[in-house]
């Protein structure tokens, strides 16, 4: 026992409710998970949403692009049937027919057999000298 301070009477140690301080703190943390819960709920149901949107979008996208694929795949077959309907263009003017058999056999002008036909003509030379080398007049 304790006389503290003079005093006559012995101390009484009263202990507290700690169950009501439990109590309150399984009060205030159950709130906060609510309002948490609650806010975490919205939050999730916004993402949803927003992933349903997208999700829409994206198959308005698809259907946008087979619908633009239909769309060449039908301008190229129909370019390809008038390409048939009006068949090869003209040959080129500087195209020439190969030579055949028949032509081959067909005279051809008279050209020297033999070296003298390796050979390329040329002008003759020009016996002044004056085109040839360097000319100095003084």
């Amino acid at each position: 026992m304790c006389f503290g301070g003079g005093q006559s009477q012995p101390s009484v140690i009263t202990m507290p409710d700690t169950g009501a301080y439990d109590r309150q703190f399984d009060r205030q943390l159950q709130l906060m998970q609510m309002s948490q819960s609650s806010q975490l709920t919205g939050l999730q149901s916004q993402l949803d949403a927003s992933v349903r949107e997208q999700q829409a979008i994206l198959t308005e996208l698809r259907d946008l692009e087979m619908e633009k694929a239909e769309s060449v795949a039908s301008v190229e077959a129909e370019a390809r049937r008038m390409s048939n309907i009006i068949g090869a263009p003209p040959p080129d003017v500087s195209a020439k027919a190969p030579v055949i058999a028949e032509q081959r056999k067909l005279p051809k002008t008279q050209s020297a057999k033999g070296k003298r036909g390796l050979r390329i003509g040329r002008a003759v030379a020009d016996s002044s000298g004056e085109s040839v080398g360097f000319n100095l007049n003084i």
